[in-house]
């Protein structure tokens, strides 16, 4: 018997899954319909004002009705999926949030459930229908390429991610480049801020998602992507010419401190969403920066109370070592880190 649903494309299907799972429209008992291109779920009935809300964030999303196959057991949530697997005391670690990379998933799992990896990432697959792989992050990002080291635990095992972002699309080498997709949010948001005409410099650029969301969603000039990974460069070449940005993007491979003096004072905007360590690298940021008024964005990991004494502190010092002038012009919280540290960023403009 055919029943309603919600058919989008795979690239928005995982949005459009959680969108239903939040507002108690899947119809639990079916299982997800999958073609080469999109992606069905069974949904109850549908308004009009509901579905163009979900349109809003995956605008692949249409009304259909088909037959889709019965289940015996639709779990909602990864923790639904582990019952009766994990012990009730295990069941306490079991994550309930991951990375998504397009169709990979990467997951970190507690000490408390080591060994249990594959159980987790089973239960991962049965709920997110849109996943087809499941890595685990085994460490932080190590060593002077900033890798983020992963390992395969189920599904299917692939090499590198595509992953899509506001009209943008990447590559990811997986295991070997770093890439957050929960700066997203930062990334749209400074996009909205440049004026037509800024030329940006995107230092750790990675494989280029902040100087490729600008050039696709702003009116700036020219963005130089530093990078010292060469994985990380040779993804950014190619998501530079996968979003058709030849040109405005310019990828180099190169140190951060070694290529301050050649660029010295160019830019209008320097962009440094650096994991961990940024106030290293703020003298020379800082240098990067137009001296009649460039915008620097600083990313900070810093303890949850009083949360901008430290990076208020780490700018003051390195603009009087630079003999800058500077005035603090945005600020907020990016997101929670650890219980006791959240990410922010800073916003600071400089002048001679």
């Amino acid at each position: 018997m055919a029943v309603l649903g919600i058919e989008s494309k795979k690239a928005d299907a995982e949005k459009a899954r959680k969108f239903l799972a939040e507002n108690s429209l899947l119809l639990h008992g079916y299982a997800a319909a999958k073609t080469e291109v999109s992606i069905s779920f069974a949904t109850q009935k549908i308004t009009p004002k509901m579905l163009a809300k979900l349109k809003k964030i995956a605008n692949s999303a249409k009304v259909v009705k088909k037959n889709f196959k019965k289940t015996d057991f639709a779990p909602r949530t990864i923790k639904d999926a582990l019952k009766g697997k994990l012990t009730p005391r295990e069941m306490k670690f079991a994550p309930s949030s991951f990375d998504l990379l397009g169709d990979v998933a990467i997951i970190e799992v507690a000490d408390e459930l080591e060994g249990k990896e594959k159980i987790l990432g089973q239960a991962l697959l049965k709920v997110n229908t849109s996943v087809e792989s499941v890595y685990l992050k085994t460490g932080a990002h190590a060593g002077v390429f900033r890798n983020e080291p992963v390992k395969f635990v189920t599904g299917k095992k692939k090499k590198f991610a595509t992953y899509r972002e506001h009209g943008c699309v990447f590559h990811i080498t997986l295991g070997e480049v770093f890439f957050s997709p929960r700066l997203s949010t930062e990334r749209i948001r400074i996009a909205k801020e440049i004026a037509a005409g800024e030329k940006i410099a995107a230092l750790f650029a990675g494989v280029g998602p902040f100087p490729i969301i600008f050039a696709k969603n702003s009116r700036m000039s020219a963005a130089v992507a530093i990078e010292l990974n060469p994985v990380a460069v040779e993804d950014m070449k190619e998501n530079i010419k996968l979003n058709h940005v030849e040109g405005r993007v310019v990828a180099v491979l190169g140190d951060v401190k070694a290529l301050a003096a050649e660029y010295e004072g160019q830019f209008d905007r320097v962009v440094m969403p650096l994991p961990k360590g940024g106030e290293t690298f703020l003298e020379a940021a800082i240098r990067y920066a137009k001296p009649e008024g460039g915008i620097v964005h600083f990313y900070q990991f810093v303890p949850r109370e009083n949360p901008f004494d430290v990076p208020f502190g780490q700018i003051r010092l390195a603009c009087e070592r630079t003999g800058r002038k500077f005035e603090i012009i945005f600020r907020r919280k990016v997101r929670d880190f650890a219980p006791d540290i959240i990410q922010v960023v800073v916003d600071f403009r400089v002048w001679a």
